[in-house]
């Protein structure tokens, strides 16, 4: 069953009302297909110490019977505090976690391409040097960011030179990130210059080296650097994006986002006990020690709007309940009517609501790395600390809470994704399938019967004129009628969808 947070008030959240059929918007697809650890790249971990080469895989999300081939594409990057799941004391962190997975089966339900990426791990939150926390961290969202770009680079060299098997689009990409998969999203995003990665604060005082030394690591593509720390992956191809959308994570710096860079969408709670909401030091579940000052997704949201790059949002602005809900959350902080931003207010939820896991499996998947059942219940314990509901809830209940979650991360996101990407193709007003459009009678007592002669209309939008979305529903014909009851007299828009496109049409109601 589909589930809403509307049904599930104790969360104290609202979901979306569900909206007309439309690809890339609603879910189109009943089945996905999925092609499991295809190989995007291969690059040197440190995860064992020394450094050796290893395959960098993905699990690619597509509509089931889709015949499309200029499909959007997101890049999806899990959580998991940069370690391999259950070596990180916790039951979650690999492409195949149950959230992930719900996230990219939903997406692909969409029409959309879905790459879960796997990427190198590896750092040392035990040690008690917090420098060394601090540049091993560091280092590590460096490498899982130029693995991404890896991944984008390997689609784009697929459309070039395999004549584009996974059927997607050269010029609509988005990166999304999960967990510690957000911080990633948001460095792809923003991290440019070698002047913002060697700031005062990531400079190590005990070696008196910066942290992070593109010419040792390679540079943010992932390029060059001392070949026997980094490889080449599918040079002369661009990793060039159209937004991203970060759930829970954190920027390193909030000098790095300048004007001009992708639009960013987030969802946080606003009292996150690792990743902290605004500015503070992050800690990672399960390990005792601060690792570095961050800047989260309020500060990162105020920055955006502050500097436009979150502007694609505002006209028309979003007035689903899901956008009402944040903006109300919103209001009275420095996030005031900024877009882009789902804030998370309920303590209880204030990490990973949308997590979950079976226990069966945690204790089997643990058993093959020689980790006692003891040992996976303090995983499982450690997972509980970021969604507390779940383990009161028991695995049923709270599986069903999560997937609720889930629907509201899509209800928010999606909608903004959908118009970054431009995904609303406008008709040409001199086609053949514009001049077929008849409405009459407008203006409009009551009735108008609305008629397309060359193409089905999949549904419409009615906006107000101030932009605000005040009816929607399916048609699936080549006519309907329109019924203006419960609209004030005044000139409205109604927004036409087809198979080819959209077009626009002035209403006037008497």
């Amino acid at each position: 069953m589909k589930l809403t947070l509307r049904n599930l008030s104790l969360l104290g959240l609202v979901a979306c009302a569900p909206l007309s059929a439309q690809r890339y918007l609603t879910e189109q697809f009943d089945a996905v297909n999925v092609q499991e650890n295809v190989v995007y790249g291969s690059n040197y971990t440190v995860i064992t110490g020394s450094p050796q080469l290893q395959p960098l895989v993905m699990d690619v999300y597509t509509p089931a019977g889709d015949t499309e081939t200029d499909r959007p594409l997101i890049v999806y990057v899990h959580t998991g505090s940069f370690l391999p799941r259950y070596r990180n004391n916790l039951p979650t962190g690999a492409k195949d976690d149950s959230a992930t997975v719900a996230m990219c089966r939903t997406f692909a339900r969409k029409g959309y391409v879905v790459a879960a990426i796997d990427y190198r791990t590896g750092w040392n939150p035990a040690s008690p040097s917090e420098q060394t926390r601090k540049q091993t961290i560091i280092q590590a969202v460096y490498r899982s960011m130029q693995d991404t770009k890896t991944a984008v680079r390997f689609f784009r060299k697929s459309i070039a030179e395999q004549s584009n098997p996974y059927g997607i689009s050269n010029e609509k990409i988005v990166i999304g990130g999960q967990g510690s998969g957000g911080y990633t999203a948001l460095a792809y995003a923003t991290l440019q210059e070698t002047s913002e990665i060697q700031l005062l604060k990531f400079f190590n005082t005990e070696t008196s080296l910066f942290m992070v030394d593109p010419t040792i690591m390679g540079d943010f593509e992932g390029l060059g650097g001392n070949p026997a720390l980094n490889q080449d992956n599918h040079p002369g191809f661009s990793s060039d994006i159209s937004m991203i959308f970060n759930i829970g994570g954190a920027l390193g710096d909030s000098s790095w986002l300048e004007a001009g860079e992708v639009p960013i969408c987030s969802v946080h709670g606003v009292n996150d006990p690792f990743a902290p909401y605004m500015n503070g030091t992050v800690f990672v579940p399960g390990t005792p020690f601060a690792v570095v000052n961050v800047d989260g997704s309020g500060r990162v949201t105020e920055l955006a709007n502050e500097y436009g790059n979150n502007d694609i949002w505002l006209n028309p602005p979003f007035t689903d309940p899901v956008t009402n809900y944040a903006q109300a959350a919103l209001a009275g902080t420095v996030n005031e009517g900024n877009e882009g931003l789902f804030p998370i207010t309920a303590l209880q939820n204030a990490s990973g609501p949308w997590e979950w896991w079976d226990s069966t499996t945690v204790v089997a998947q643990c058993a093959l790395l020689d980790i006692d059942v003891e040992g996976a219940n303090a995983r499982m314990a450690n997972g509980y600390l970021s969604n507390p509901v779940y383990e009161a809830l028991g695995p049923i209940a709270g599986r069903q809470r999560a997937l609720a979650y889930v629907d509201t991360l899509q209800n928010f996101i999606t909608p903004r994704m959908y118009r970054a990407l431009e995904l609303n193709v406008g008709i040409a007003e001199n086609s053949a399938i514009a001049a077929g459009v008849n409405v009459f009678p407008n203006p409009v007592s009551r009735f108008t019967e609305i008629t397309s002669t060359r193409s089905n209309i999949r549904n419409y939008v009615v906006y107000d004129n101030q932009g605000r979305m005040v009816r929607n529903d399916s048609v699936n014909n080549d006519r309907f009628t329109f019924d203006r009851t419960g609209l004030s007299a005044g000139s409205y828009f109604i927004e036409l969808f087809f198979q080819e496109g959209s077009l626009t049409r002035k209403l006037i109601l008497e």
